[in-house]
């Protein structure tokens, strides 16, 4: 096959939009853009999961058309990338001990991870492994290959989510005949990109900040060590606002983006001109802010949380934000007085060489895409339009290095491992903790949380923000909302 017949297609399934780019990797490691389109999916895709099988479905038929107009060549199978509510990381070990001491081969770490696939939980894909340090007699190790040892530990962290998410999507793909080249973790193949190795060694939190889910992958010593995505994003504090004061949520998404900065002086708060509503009501600006800082609270609260599940220690490389949200004015702030943390990156540009024409991915939405690009490389085309090509033949996977074959959704389905129960005993994404929210919202039920520790000795001076407005923010909530029960 000529280059030109050549590209490779990634999806990412966005709650607010979905992305589609087809490009080619260049041998310098640049990535030449073909074609790509961005369309909204919040009438079809809820909290990073398909919640309407058929309008993704007609989507996808759109999308191949749309494509394969631009590229004149038919397009054949795509990488998906995987997220969405409920995706966490699970903790597994796997132990072996010898009669006497032996080496360490290939063989032995192969057979480890094979048992680790024997890990179930119910309802659920562990989509993939990340192996952790090894333990050899007293020793840890990455790299055990070759040591003489009467025992071993794997440690591996298992990426998993509902089994239902993940055959939907193939099923999707499958009506359209479709096939899919692989299943990409999105939040992981960005981390990748927006952090440095020095970073991940130290400690960092990378946290994608969307419209209706928050990922937060942590890293520490190299390794992935947790991995959760949180029910919770921008769109929450938009249905906030628009549930209090009666708004469409068009109306309050506009004036969102706006009024409302993450952090604000509270004096700017309160001599802040009111705001006029389209149908020329008033509100003061201190209240209407406030709901949106309550909301706001809740999320760098929980991100905090999940910081704090997958390191203990300090994480000397901070927290790295980046997504829609994370372009909110004052978001860095906002982060280091919540999380009190006292590094806070936002980063959005990619360490990829991208060639395009046009403006694309000018506000960065296309990030993910292109980073599953830089790393998944099979060939998507099937040749001209005019001469379709087998579907789902054997490939070759430049990304990964081996040759591989793309299945039909019924052959993927039935080689997923599907874990029912949770045999290990590990613990299972911690909750995420809530202030109380407004009647109705997708809001995670609260958790009990440790008593609050004694006042130090040298306590550090007041926050910037007023307790005030988020007692207010959620007071505010609770009073709209009860005069109206049906609301």
């Amino acid at each position: 096959m000529a280059a030109n017949d050549t590209f490779t297609v990634a999806i990412e399934l966005g709650s607010s939009k979905v992305s589609v780019v087809a490009g080619r990797k260049e041998p310098d490691g640049g990535i030449n853009i073909l074609a790509y389109l961005q369309e909204p999916s919040n009438n079809f895709i809820r909290k990073g999961r398909i919640n309407n099988v058929d309008k993704m479905t007609q989507f996808i038929k759109s999308m191949k058309e749309r494509l394969e107009k631009q590229l004149k060549m038919t397009v054949g199978q795509v990488y998906v990338g995987i997220g969405g509510m409920g995706m966490h990381t699970v903790a597994n070990k796997v132990e072996r001990d010898f009669a006497e001491s032996v080496k360490i081969t290939e063989e032995t770490i192969e057979s480890l991870k094979r048992e680790n696939l024997q890990a179930r939980a119910l309802n659920s894909d562990i989509l993939e492994v990340i192996p952790q340090e090894y333990k050899v007699d007293t020793q840890t190790k990455a790299d055990p290959i070759g040591m003489i040892a009467s025992h071993i530990t794997g440690n591996y962290l298992n990426v998993t989510a509902a089994s239902s998410a993940r055959a939907q999507i193939l099923e999707c793909f499958r009506e359209e005949k479709i096939g899919i080249a692989g299943t990409p973790i999105s939040i992981l193949s960005l981390a990748m990109d927006l952090t440095h190795e020095p970073e991940r060694r130290a400690g960092c939190v990378v946290v994608d900040m969307g419209a209706e889910t928050t990922s937060v992958a942590v890293y520490n010593n190299n390794f992935l060590r947790h991995l959760a995505v949180l029910p919770l994003g921008g769109a929450n504090i938009t249905r906030d606002l628009a549930t209090v004061f009666n708004l469409s949520e068009e109306e309050a998404e506009t004036l969102k983006c706006k009024y409302i900065a993450a952090a604000m002086d509270p004096t700017d708060v309160e001599n802040h001109s009111d705001i006029v509503f389209a149908d020329k009501r008033t509100v003061r600006f201190s209240e209407f802010f406030s709901v949106a800082q309550a909301r706001l609270e809740e999320i760098i609260t929980n991100v905090e949380n999940q910081a704090k599940e997958g390191c203990t220690k300090s994480l000397v490389g901070g927290f790295i934000l980046t997504g829609g949200m994370s372009q909110m004015k004052g978001i860095e702030s906002a982060f280091k007085e919540f999380a009190k943390d006292s590094k806070v990156i936002v980063r959005q540009n990619l360490p990829i060489q991208v060639r395009a024409k046009g403006e694309f991915n000018s506000n960065a939405t296309f990030n993910a895409v292109i980073s599953m690009l830089d790393k998944n490389t099979a060939n998507c085309c099937y040749g001209p339009l005019d001469q379709q090509g087998q579907l789902f033949s054997g490939i070759e996977d430049a990304g990964e290095g081996r040759s591989s074959t793309t299945k039909t959704a019924e052959e993927v389905t039935s080689t997923t491992t599907v874990f029912p129960g949770n045999a290990t005993g590990q613990p299972a994404m911690p909750p995420i903790t809530s202030t109380t929210a407004p009647a109705g919202h997708d809001t995670p039920t609260a958790t009990p949380q440790e008593p609050t520790p004694a006042e130090p000795e040298n306590p550090k001076k007041s926050s910037k923000f007023s307790v005030g407005f988020l007692k207010r923010g959620w007071n505010k909530i609770a009073e709209m909302l009860s005069e109206d029960p049906e609301e």
